[in-house]
């Protein structure tokens, strides 16, 4: 990491005069036409019975003209009551102006708006690169939070407290986003997801990637672990700590040091994080699309059951319910080498599934992988069903054996076919 110390940093001790009526007026004006666009654009939703991802699509193209005009509104309010300086947001203090170079002071800690931790989409996934880093706008929380505490002149003003808040606002944010997004995951996956994107080998790469380790201002021993040059005052692991601490730091020094940065935060997080999970967001969307699909269709299958209604249950079922009846089994085996998940290091169970029956003796239908068995054998089924045409020939056999039973209860002359499938 470089040693270089940052640049004293004067704050703008000017004022600037109170928000004038015609400002408030224009800030009002421009509120009103972005409420009234929306309203029309939704119209045409009313008769939907609930939301959907049309509807969110529409609140989020509009909330980017809304909130930054209310925000403007509020900051309006502020400056007539005399509740904080008029002065622009990156040139705005914290606490005590005359300690505000020294100190970490907040009056309150900014808590995240619903409306800023909905859920992913693919639409969040960034085509490219990596979304814009925030500034830090007060100089104060910058030094504090890319200073080693060894090279602090107050132990305050080191990274180390900041750290601790931003892993704090972390933890809320991932969690936010995978429970929204992911309704039907059970909390133990759910807690792997979140553990992937708030690990610190997750975070020190964000460190790397964005340049924030070359800002830093910390002794040498912590050289990038990169480097084997650097001294060995501290080992690997605490240099791979210290930079993934770095970006919670950075985080907490954004959120604390201007609270409307909040929002711009958690959208950030939001862009960066889904990278991570790109796969399980699409998957998720493509579920969610084909259960909303078959509702709209209201198709009914052969077996007089709704689509849709079936597609909420596990695929172990739903594999079942297509090809077993009595007679036939299926069974989910263990297969492969044992193998390590490549982003959490934890065992990978991979499981697959067999047929015994309709003339076939141990025949591998699917195979899936999974930290768990469970979720392994959900997904050597659902393989299994993504093969429609042989799953299509022992449902077809499935069926001609159904028609021969209910022949034989009904016709006594039948009792040899059915014999015959038995």
């Amino acid at each position: 990491m470089s040693k270089r110390l940052f640049a004293n940093v004067e704050s703008n001790d000017s004022s600037q005069n109170a928000t004038s009526i015609s400002e408030i007026l224009k800030h009002a004006e421009d509120l009103l036409k972005s409420a009234k666009a929306l309203n029309e654009e939704l119209q045409q939703f009313r008769d939907v019975p609930s939301t959907n991802d049309a509807i969110a699509s529409v609140l989020k193209c509009h909330n980017k003209k809304i909130l930054p005009v209310a925000q403007l509104l509020e900051q309006d309010e502020k400056n007539a009551l005399g509740q904080d300086s008029p002065r622009p947001s990156k040139a705005r203090k914290l606490g005590d102006e005359k300690d505000s170079k020294t100190s970490l002071e907040v009056e309150k800690i900014p808590m995240p708006n619903p409306v800023s931790l909905t859920r992913w989409t693919p639409d969040d996934i960034p085509s490219s690169g990596l979304p814009p880093l925030p500034a830090i706008v007060n100089p104060a929380f910058e030094r504090a939070a890319l200073t080693h505490q060894g090279m602090a002149t107050d132990q305050n003003m080191s990274y180390e407290r900041l750290e601790w808040v931003g892993d704090a606002y972390l933890y809320l944010m991932s969690t936010a986003f995978i429970f929204q997004t992911f309704p039907n995951l059970s909390v133990g996956r759910c807690a792997q997801l979140r553990e992937r994107l708030v690990r610190n080998e997750t975070l020190l790469n964000y460190t790397i990637k964005y340049g924030i380790d070359k800002r830093a201002v910390f002794p040498a021993e912590f050289g990038a672990p990169q480097k084997p040059e650097a001294r060995q005052g501290a080992s690997e692991a605490a240099r791979k700590k210290a930079l993934g601490d770095l970006f919670e730091s950075y985080v907490a020094a954004i959120i604390l040091a201007d609270s409307d940065n909040l929002s711009r935060v958690s959208s950030w997080m939001k862009s960066l994080w889904s990278t991570e999970l790109a796969h399980e967001i699409q998957a998720e969307f493509r579920s969610k699309l084909s259960s909303r699909q078959g509702d709209l269709n209201g198709k009914v299958d052969k077996d007089g059951d709704n689509r849709s209604a079936k597609q909420d249950l596990p695929p172990k079922v739903l594999l079942n319910t297509a090809i077993v009846v009595s007679g036939v089994k299926l069974s989910y085996n263990d297969v492969g080498e044992p193998k390590k998940d490549k982003h959490l290091g934890l065992p990978l169970h991979t499981v697959g599934v067999f047929l015994n029956g309709w003339g076939e003796s141990n025949l591998q239908l699917g195979i899936g992988s999974a930290l768990s068995k469970k979720e392994a054998g959900n997904n050597a089924a659902r393989a299994a069903l993504d093969n429609k045409k042989l799953i299509e020939r022992f449902r077809q056999k499935k069926q001609e054996y159904l028609i021969a039973r209910e022949k034989s209860l009904a016709e006594p002359g039948a009792q040899q076919e059915y014999d015959n499938w038995s």
